[in-house]
C-alpha cells in the first residue's frame, strides 16, 4: 500500500508540473493583439459618433473580429466615438474608438449607424 501511494503522489506531481509547463507555454505564445488598442486599424477616420441601432445592443471587443474577447456591452441608443476602421478576415467592417465613459474597444459596423 505504501509503495502505491508514493507512486500516486509522484504521478500527481508530474502531471501538475506538465500542466504548468503547457499552460505557461500557451500564455507566453498568446497573440499580442489581445490587448485593446488601435494597432489593428487600417484606415484613420475623422472622429465621428456612431449610435448603437441594434435592439440587442453591441458587444465591444478587444480586436476587430468576433474571435477577440468581449470587453463590455453597449445598449441600443448609446454612443461610440469612432477614430479608425479595419476589416476582419470575414469581410466585416469594424470601428475602433471609445464610449462616453472612455472605455476603448472595437464594435462591428453593422450594429451602429452614424450620428446625423
Amino acid at each position: 500500500m505504501r509503495g502505491s501511494s508514493r507512486r500516486l503522489g509522484r504521478t500527481a506531481a508530474t502531471s501538475a508540473a506538465v500542466a504548468v509547463a503547457v499552460l505557461g507555454t500557451t500564455l507566453a505564445t498568446a497573440p499580442a493583439a489581445s490587448a485593446v488598442d488601435s494597432s489593428g486599424c487600417s484606415k484613420n477616420i475623422a472622429n465621428h459618433y456612431r449610435i448603437v441601432h441594434d435592439l440587442a445592443g453591441a458587444t465591444i471587443r478587444s480586436g476587430p473580429a468576433q474571435g477577440y474577447s468581449k470587453r463590455y456591452h453597449l445598449n441600443y441608443g448609446e454612443y461610440f466615438l469612432a477614430v479608425c476602421t479595419a476589416k476582419s478576415s470575414a469581410g466585416n467592417l469594424w470601428y475602433y474608438g471609445k464610449d462616453l465613459g472612455d472605455r476603448k474597444g472595437w464594435v462591428v459596423a453593422s450594429r451602429t449607424i452614424r450620428n446625423p
